[in-house]
């Protein structure tokens, strides 16, 4: 048994794009050697589940729909921790250039912006949003990339993954997913290309960053040669504009071109002819075959393999992917020492009543033999060994019985004061139980002063508990506190 996997479990994450109306499964894992394998399954969504602006018009079909395709493939995709690239016509993503300033004035500066609809006329009470800084060359400013997209929009997606089952940890757009996949860009910036039937998704990425996107949709019916011309056009317009962005930075040395239609190699060479620029096969940071249709899941499956507490990447989710996949972990963790428990009990109670009926059996054999004993005029020396005998099973009951009436469900307990620990911005490293009576020890950090005094009161007003002790805070401690924490249960 690994014992390390037992008190910290860490489950594989698999990466997942929804679009073009298709669910495209990847998952990435080491063996023992530290050699990546790779596995993929995509699946086909019926109409009228996804819009083709991104948004879903019924979640329970999209639900059956990723139901379906982890029953398929369950020896392959074992666990339910996931991450979502969502169609590109949702979320908007665009990089944004600020003064130099340290990282709090960097995050108040977006946050204005936000509210006061500077740059988007949005109601930012109305979108999760996130954002990162870009890599860049220009000494007089920080460039940050912005993702946001509607709260219903996500929650749809979130509301899908939990009736499936499945544990949403992080939702990405594909641009992000596909910047962490391509190794075509390690020392120099290239424009992706990504064309379907009903759209064409432009990106400028230079290494895994993402320096600018754009998609365009498609007519309903149009030709090839004008699919061409517009790829062409539009593949023009975006190299001009990252010239204009970004003056004296070296311009976009090659295309790599994705393509969910067939004829990739005609848009292939006619890009090369008409534009100048050449046109590369896309090459992964991995040496796995993948085809045009999996690069997205293949980078958010990279994204799955960062360490958790690490990643700081753009995720649209209600809460931060590291904080997601903590409380995940921290109930899993709770439920598997419940399920312990458990079984310890019924095993417990199982072992008493077969000692019970084994004692009762032997008991009768007992009485049996003393009578024939007795009949027989047995020697007193043998009836004596009887009762030694009978007096040995009757003390093992005793303990096996004082056993059972001292067991404590402590899961019923656990499960009882968790959510009560449970507030943003406190993180609990240690519960220390010594018994039902005992007061309760907490090891926690505070992200903040007022964050400290917050969780100190939730407690003393919590009905729960009877004495809530915290040491005073200096004036000094501002930010990331420690503290112990002793909590009183009140008796019931």
């Amino acid at each position: 048994m690994n014992l390390a996997q037992l008190f910290n479990p860490v489950e594989k994450i698999v990466g997942m794009e929804i679009a073009h109306g298709r669910v495209c499964v990847a998952l990435l894992e080491k063996d023992k050697k530290g050699v990546l394998h790779g596995a993929n399954r995509e699946i086909a969504i019926p109409p009228a589940i996804i819009a083709q602006d991104g948004a879903v018009l019924d979640k329970q079909k999209l639900a059956a729909v990723l139901k379906t395709i982890w029953q398929t493939n369950k020896d392959i995709f074992k666990s339910r921790y996931v991450m979502i690239a969502l169609p590109s016509s949702a979320p908007f993503v665009d990089v944004i250039k600020f003064p130099k300033v340290s990282p709090e004035q960097l995050e108040e500066s977006i946050k204005l912006n936000l509210n006061t609809k500077t740059f988007f006329p949005i109601n930012v009470n109305d979108i999760y949003y996130d954002w990162q800084r870009v890599a860049s060359s220009d000494i007089y400013h920080e460039r940050v990339l912005l993702a946001f997209a509607g709260k219903e929009h996500i929650l749809d997606y979130v509301a899908a993954c939990e009736t499936a089952g499945l544990h949403l940890l992080a939702i990405e757009t594909p641009p992000l997913s596909i910047a962490r996949a391509l190794a075509n860009f390690k020392n120099k910036a290239g424009l992706v290309i990504r064309v379907s039937e009903e759209s064409i998704e432009l990106s400028a990425i230079k290494g895994h960053d993402l320096l600018f996107c754009r998609r365009i949709s498609l007519p309903d019916t149009y030709v090839f040669d004008a699919l061409k011309t517009i790829v062409k056009d539009e593949a023009f317009k975006s190299l001009n504009y990252y010239d204009t962005e970004n003056q004296g930075d070296a311009p976009l040395a090659s295309i790599v071109l994705l393509s969910r239609v067939p004829q990739k190699n005609e848009i292939a060479s006619y890009l090369g002819e008409q534009l100048g620029i050449p046109v590369e096969n896309a090459r992964f940071i991995h040496d796995i075959a993948l085809s045009d249709s999996s690069v997205a899941a293949f980078g958010t499956a990279l994204r799955g393999l960062i360490a958790r507490e690490e990643d700081t990447i753009i995720s649209l989710m209600p809460i931060g992917t590291e904080e997601a996949y903590r409380k995940r972990r921290f109930l899993a963790y709770v439920s598997l020492w419940s399920d312990i428990v458990n079984a310890t009990a019924a095993l417990l109670v199982l072992l008493f009543c077969a000692t019970w009926i084994f004692v009762y059996m032997m008991s009768k054999n007992v009485a049996q033999q003393a009578a024939q004993l007795k009949v027989a005029s047995a020697t007193n020396a043998k009836i004596a060994e009887l009762e030694q005998y009978a007096h040995r099973f009757n003390t093992a009951i005793a303990y096996i019985t004082n056993a059972e009436r001292t067991i404590y469900p402590w899961s019923l307990f656990i499960e009882k004061i968790i959510p009560a620990l449970m507030k943003d911005g406190v993180t609990v490293h240690a519960i220390t139980l010594p018994s039902p009576s005992a007061p309760v020890a907490l090891h926690i950090t505070a992200a903040t002063r007022n964050t400290a005094i917050a969780f100190r009161k939730t407690l003393e007003s919590n009905p729960m508990f009877s004495h809530v002790a915290m040491p005073s805070l200096s004036i000094e401690q501002k930010e990331n506190i420690i503290l112990n924490v002793v909590i009183i249960m009140k008796e019931e």
